[in-house]
């Protein structure tokens, strides 16, 4: 026999080689029996207290079937039911002879509740207890039947009768009471004289601006119950038509369990060949496993309206009254479709979702960690043989995204299906349905996020408009009372966001100031990109040159009332360089950084970051006593879009508990302070963020700049300025 300490399945033996012993949670398996492997482990009807009784029973894909392995010690392991983790197997009263009873009990590191496992050269695996590594555990002989007894026995490396299976399931666990339904789901009973047969329409759409030249087929299912008076709910399948969706559609819509819905099936585009004998260029990749959202707004802004003006039909507009499906590049294309514009798509059913690297699917999984959650319902599935190619291993990218999913607390279901690619879509389809139309037409509501979203988010705050109809909104800045004051670079004016809420002008000719920044002593100091001037106003408006002859993109006010300026040559995008303004004269402090943009410093100030506009970097400098800067690093490592060539950093700001904000394309970045980005909060139109500042009456409201637009929520974190004291900064949680 051999001990081992690697567990049972690839991604299980990556992560032990990569991460420290001690873990949380990596799946669910079911335990089988060798000598009677049409049964499983499980905890008898699911109990939840001390002495649960542990046997053997016929699957039933239930929780208490399932089992978490959780290491303890090096190499031992906790096992507990998927229905209550805070039990586990556990040897009786700690007894050693044989037959000694296997029980649940509450988890309390006793040696008899740890077990080393070793692997056989058969592929099963033994459970040898801590406690008495001379036991093995076994149940009752080899009996095959419901009920046997599961105890100690003499262990034998050859005996079968101690030998298990340890069959991965994923993340098939069942995690809330929505999925505890879900999975026990059994079709109503329905008189088939009530499903009433819908209309079929077909036609090819060749009017796309977003896929120009593309030819698609695009067939339309009218249900009977449909009448026009209200807004009928939408059902959007990739990859054309099947007449099997019809029937179940038509069933679904007659047992009401989801309402009357227009299904649309379109298939993907082709641009033709301009000669005969030739292949056209296929557009299935490039729309589907694409990341963006061109296949959102083919869908929203062309062919649905192209659908409802055709054929005189009321569709919704609602994402919430809309659902798409599809296997494979489809199903991510479904859920990219309501990643994008959760507005437009909130459910989405995908079979062996491609989260693989055709066109950066792959990083799927990363986002769903990163981003703050959407208001997307998911039925997504993976099959034990499912498709490997160059792009990577759909099986295990299945899995990342399932856990992925629960990691940001999304609601959602994930089915492993014994078979190949894209297995079981048909067998699935109605208790997916089932799932994703629940309680209709309450509206499908967003997760918690991630466990570090959590600690900067407040419950129930969302983004609120400020103001609108901006042309530039760029550079703000928060002084000691909360006030806010931004630049519109292309008004040529300042304004300013009152503890109250409300917008004013400070400064209606503001010498085209591009950013701002507060001093230690309330006065606002601006610099420009075009007219070279930096400027100081008072708290009444009144503006003082203070030097010219420097572009600047951005400022830094200093505590000691010094200025940190960032520059780009002689024209705004030349070469970036950081300098110090100091008593009247400036000093080049670094160069050579692609495009120069928004500055920020710790609050314990010894650290300064600067943003590359043009990359995906952020530096850090140490500040020495003099205000110079030192140990330069490409340190903060922000998230680019796959459409996108860099991250646009733009503006910079910390909270006074250490967070620092960044405004870039993709939204407002919140990195670790060792560099990587750990959220991502985008505005609620998508758009690019330009600036970002915390503010407010008491300091906590997160304020967006986005070109026309300002938005603000309420966060857990606080503003900071010149105008704070020195802060202690803690180490940020992984």
């Amino acid at each position: 026999m051999k001990s081992i300490l690697h567990p049972f399945c690839a991604s299980f033996v990556l992560f032990l080689l990569s991460a420290p012993v001690f873990a949380n949670d990596w799946g669910l398996y079911q335990i089988v029996p060798a000598s009677a492997p049409k049964m499983v482990l499980e905890a008898v009807d699911s109990g939840k207290t001390d002495g649960t009784i542990v046997s053997i029973n016929n699957p039933k894909d239930a929780a208490n079937q399932k089992w978490q392995i959780i290491p303890k010690q090096p190499g031992y392991y906790a096992l507990a039911p998927a229905h209550d983790s805070s039990l586990v197997l556990t040897a009786a009263d700690g007894g050693t002879k044989i037959g000694t009873q296997i029980i649940l009990q509450k988890d309390t590191d006793q040696p008899f509740q740890l077990w080393s496992i070793v692997k056989h050269d058969t592929g099963n695996y033994s459970l040898i207890p801590k406690h008495d590594p001379k036991l093995g555990l076994d149940h009752l002989g080899g009996r095959q039947a419901v009920g046997a007894k599961i105890d100690l026995w003499h262990y034998r490396a050859n005996d079968r009768h101690l030998q298990w299976t340890i069959r991965p399931l994923a993340g098939s666990g069942i995690t809330s009471p929505q999925q505890e339904e879900a999975a026990s789901y059994q079709p109503p009973e329905i008189d088939p004289k009530d499903i009433l047969p819908g209309e079929i329409k077909q036609f090819r759409f060749t009017e796309s601006k977003i896929f120009p030249g593309t030819v698609r087929d695009v067939t339309v299912f009218v249900p009977a119950q449909y009448d026009g008076k209200k807004p009928a709910c939408v059902y959007v399948k990739t990859d054309g038509y099947n007449p099997r969706e019809k029937t179940l559609l038509e069933t679904m819509i007659a047992t009401k369990e989801i309402p009357v819905t227009v299904g649309v099936f379109v298939r993907p585009g082709d641009v033709p060949a301009p000669m005969k004998g030739t292949l056209g260029r296929r557009n299935r990749d490039f729309e589907y496993d694409g990341v963006s959202d061109n296949n959102v707004r083919f869908l929203v802004d062309e062919l649905l309206p192209y659908v409802a003006e055709h054929y005189q039909l009321n569709l919704s507009t609602d994402g919430n009254d809309r659902c798409m499906a599809g296997g494979s590049s489809g199903g991510i294309a479904a859920f990219t479709a309501a990643w994008n514009r959760p507005d437009a798509f909130s459910r989405v059913y995908a079979a062996s979702g491609s989260w693989v690297a055709f066109r950066g699917g792959n990083e799927f999984p990363t986002m769903v960690r990163k981003f703050e959650a959407k208001p997307i319902r998911a039925f997504l599935t993976t099959a034990t043989h499912d498709m490997e190619n160059c792009a990577g291993d759909w099986y295990l990218k299945d899995q990342e995204m399932d856990k992925a999913l629960k990691f940001s607390g999304y609601d959602y279901q994930f089915r492993v299906i014994e078979g190949p690619h894209v297995a079981g879509y048909m067998d699935h389809w109605r208790e997916a349905m089932a799932y994703l139309w629940r309680n209709w037409p309450e509206r499908v509501q967003a997760g918690p996020s991630a466990p570090r979203a959590q600690e900067v988010l407040i419950p129930g705050e969302d983004w609120e408009l400020v103001a609108e109809g901006f042309k530039s909104t760029r550079g703000p800045d928060c002084n000691e009372i909360g006030e806010v004051f931004f630049a519109d670079t292309s008004a040529n004016k300042i304004y300013k966001i009152g503890t109250d809420g409300k917008v004013s002008d400070f400064v209606t000719d503001s010498g085209q100031a591009h950013c701002l920044t507060i001093g230690p002593d309330g006065l606002i100091y601006t610099i420009s990109e075009k007219s070279g001037k930096l400027m100081c106003y008072d708290e009444a408006g009144k503006g003082t040159l203070v030097l010219d002859d420097i572009l600047g993109h951005s400022i830094l006010a200093r505590p000691d009332g010094s200025l940190y300026v960032t520059t780009n040559g002689d024209r705004p995008n030349g070469p970036g360089s950081v300098w110090l303004v100091k008593d009247g004269t400036k000093t080049k402090l670094d160069s050579g950084i692609k495009f120069a943009t928004g500055m920020a410093y710790r609050p314990d100030r010894w650290l300064l970051s600067v943003a590359e506009g043009h990359s995906k970097w952020v530096y850090s400098y140490q500040i020495d006593d003099e205000g110079k800067l030192i140990y330069k690093e490409k340190f903060f490592h922000l998230y680019v879009a796959d459409w996108d060539d860099d991250a646009g950093a733009e503006s910079l700001c910390y909270s006074l508990e250490g967070r620092q904000f960044i405004a870039t394309r993709s939204g407002i970045q919140i990195s670790a302070d060792d560099g990587p980005t750990q959220i991502i909060l985008p505005v609620p139109d998508s758009s690019r963020v330009t600036g970002v500042c915390l503010g407010g009456k008491d300091g906590d409201t997160l304020y967006a700049f986005c070109g026309n637009r300002v938005w603000k929520r309420k966060i857990k974190q606080h503003a900071m300025g010149a105008f704070t004291p020195w802060t202690k900064v803690s180490g940020t949680k992984l």
